[in-house]
């Protein structure tokens, strides 16, 4: 992992964000990204647009070294600006690039973007902001479009179902509490990471690495709540990012994680449920791609997740003592 150190000072523990900050930095913005450099470029772009410019931009680069060199070199021609900081890293993973930024990160509130969105309003950060007005709020979901998904909700909310589905509807015009969040526009309050980061068992596509944290910070009394006013759209681009090449293969990621989920959070209630949903899911996959390999496949994944339930997770934030130095003083 490629890190380079802080020139201004420690970094503040974990515990100590809640306290209020300087004016220079009132939200820490994180930006995980793999392989999708030109469109990346256009997330950063929309980010230094926005009214609200106290901020600070932790980009997470997962991918191919030479690559990360490339971008490297573009974003520091393109963005000369100190509030952009990038880390090159050797580990690949979503909730470990998370977890990196936290242990950088140095504002009381911290924001997670794709690097596949289009933000929809120059107040997009203001709006996560303004939504921690209320002590008790510990992270926010924003409004989010999808290009290639449809809500499968009437009412607004977001929340994983007792047989393991994603129960979603972020396409409402109206503030209210819900249950789970989004991974491509959501926000912390730091203090929440007192407890632990996010999981990295969570592996793959990661599936539902964002509902655990927010699983785990709901129950410890932190109110999660939806604000439409923080809107973006969520590309879904094709190449890059945590996708994988057969759909089998995505499916396999989907019910390992799902398994993981449930075994982790609801213990052995939670797996009769999910055993009969996912049960009629891998039928319909059986139809889908008639081959023994399917069920196998299918069935491996579960077993695979319940498996790793059986270990602590791994949820810890790195020590750091710094912030990583800003890109525009990093020499190529």
């Amino acid at each position: 992992m490629t890190m380079y150190p802080f020139t201004s000072g420690q970094r503040q523990p974990l515990a100590a964000r809640n306290a209020p900050q300087s004016s220079d930095c009132r939200i820490s913005v994180i930006v995980p990204t793999l392989n999708r450099h030109e469109i990346l470029g256009d997330t950063l772009r929309q980010v230094f647009s926005q009214r609200l410019q106290e901020f600070e931009l932790i980009v997470l680069d997962q991918s191919d070294p030479q690559l990360a060199l490339e971008q490297r070199k573009r974003l520091r021609q393109e963005f000369p600006d100190p509030r952009l900081h990038y880390v090159m890293l050797d580990r690949r993973g979503l909730p470990n690039a998370r977890n990196e930024g936290l242990a950088r990160a140095r504002a009381p509130i911290v924001l997670f973007l794709d690097d596949d969105v289009i933000l929809l309003s120059r107040d997009f950060l203001s709006a996560h902001l303004e939504a921690y007005a209320d002590p008790q709020v510990g992270g926010v979901c924003g409004r989010v479009i999808e290009r290639r998904n449809a809500p499968n909700s009437r009412r607004t909310g977001s929340r994983i179902s007792w047989g393991g589905r994603t129960i979603e509807n972020l396409l409402g015009n109206h503030p209210c509490q819900i249950h789970s969040l989004k991974g491509a526009n959501m926000s912390f309050r730091a203090a929440v990471f007192d407890a632990g980061g996010f999981d990295r068992s969570y592996i793959g596509t990661a599936l539902l690495e964002e509902a655990d944290m927010a699983w785990r910070i709901a129950r410890r009394g932190w109110r999660l709540v939806f604000e439409p006013r923080a809107e973006l759209l969520h590309l879904s681009a094709e190449g890059g990012g945590v996708r994988e090449g057969h759909e089998l293969d995505t499916e396999y990621w989907r019910f390992r994680s799902t398994a993981y989920f449930v075994r982790k959070n609801r213990g052995l209630p939670g797996v009769p449920p999910f055993l009969l949903t996912f049960g009629l899911i891998a039928a319909k996959r059986f139809v889908r791609w008639p081959s023994p390999g399917t069920l196998t496949t299918l069935w491996r994944a579960t077993r695979d997740g319940f498996q790793a339930a059986r270990n602590p997770p791994q949820d810890s934030i790195p020590s750091f003592a710094g912030c990583a130095k800003p890109l525009a003083n990093v020499a190529d």
